[in-house]
């Protein structure tokens, strides 16, 4: 795979790089974190302050174009960027299993129906009509 970088804009207000490249592959299109980590490795900077927005292929062809952003730290990429659809969804789950385990270590109280309700009416007014 080979990376080139056709164009930098640094932004300042948003503590970030933008690089648009052209990428070369050989095989499958590259994912996201696989150009993550190529560009950590050109640019010398860490894996987790790059964000990739884009990665557009051209018909019939082993190349490809590519948005990404790299941000000064960690914490400015958090702030500024939405969190992953699969992140998010992570997430969710992991309330949701939280919340059943909690269901499950509850005590269930008895409810009573009303037909149970009834019956015990009925029992009760009959031991009365017996006892007369």
């Amino acid at each position: 795979m080979k990376i080139e970088i056709t164009e930098t804009k640094d932004n300042p207000l948003l503590s970030r790089k933008g690089v648009k490249g052209i990428l070369t592959f050989n095989t499958a299109t590259p994912s996201n974190d696989i150009l993550q980590g190529s560009l950590a490795k050109q640019l010398n900077v860490d894996k987790q302050v790059i964000m990739i927005k884009r990665i557009k292929t051209h018909f019939g062809s082993s190349k490809a174009d590519f948005l990404a952003y790299v941000y000064n730290s960690e914490d400015e990429l958090k702030r500024i960027e939405p969190a992953p659809v699969k992140w998010v969804e992570k997430q969710e789950k992991k309330a949701a299993a939280k919340k059943k385990a909690e269901e499950q270590e509850k005590p269930v109280e008895k409810k009573e129906t009303p037909a149970e309700t009834a019956t015990e009416e009925t029992k009760t007014e009959e031991k009365k009509e017996a006892a007369k």
